[in-house]
């Protein structure tokens, strides 16, 4: 038996692609999406990623919390979304990890216009 693991983000114009261009991997095979992350999981991924951000130990711990609320407000959002309109909304881990990266180069952009205003 010959089992072959091809792994994809299930968003973005790639996969779509993908898709059309060989239709038997929808056909043909076994979709597993993987599972969500859990909490803890989501606070040790924001610590690796904000720790080299300067900010207070205490602020830190908030941007985790802030970050963490919104991800599992919107995978909450995304399973009403799924029985309101019978659609699925696809949140991934990289969608986290984007969010953090949006946070630190928004807080970077800000902090260098708070310094040219001073």
């Amino acid at each position: 038996n010959l089992h072959i693991v091809l792994c994809f983000p299930p968003i973005g114009d790639a996969f779509r692609e993908r898709l059309r261009q060989f239709p038997s991997l929808v056909n043909c095979c076994t979709i597993d999406w993987f599972k969500l992350w859990p909490k803890d999981a989501l606070e040790a991924v924001a610590m690796k990623f904000l720790k080299d951000v300067d900010v207070p130990d205490k602020q830190r711990r908030d941007i985790m919390a802030m970050c963490e609320t919104f991800h599992v407000d919107v995978r909450n959002l995304a399973d009403d979304f799924l029985r309101e309109t019978g659609r699925t909304y696809y949140l991934t881990p990289t969608s986290y990890l984007e969010l953090i990266g949006t946070y630190k180069t928004l807080l970077a952009q800000k902090r260098q216009e708070v310094q040219t205003l001073r």
